[in-house]
């Protein structure tokens, strides 16, 4: 059971870490202004939307910004506290991850 747990630690580490990066750094683009951004990141999320045809990310919905700006403000703090209790083995990821669910 013990192996379990840790791969499924593991497993919950590299999700966050994921929403970690992609979060501030992608879809910060669609909330923020384009100048705070590498252009590295700006051709990377305009290339994006060219090959998938994602309207979202590339017309910018009101209601999409607004999505975006709570997964800014709750989602990803909740994301980076949850990868320094998986790396700290702290017992509250419980919760965390409970909290990130809902």
């Amino acid at each position: 059971m013990g192996a379990f747990v840790k791969l499924l630690d593991l497993l919950l580490f590299v999700y966050f870490l994921l929403i970690a990066i992609v979060a501030p750094l992608f879809d910060g683009q669609v909330a923020l202004p384009k100048h705070i951004f590498p252009p590295v990141l700006v051709d990377l999320k305009t290339w994006y939307t060219q090959q998938y045809g994602d309207y979202l990310v590339s017309e910018k919905p009101h209601f999409f910004v607004g999505l975006i700006w709570l997964e800014l403000l709750f989602a990803w703090p909740l994301s980076v506290l949850s990868l320094y209790a998986i790396a700290a083995g702290k017992s509250w990821i419980k919760t965390t991850s409970l909290m990130w669910r809902y």
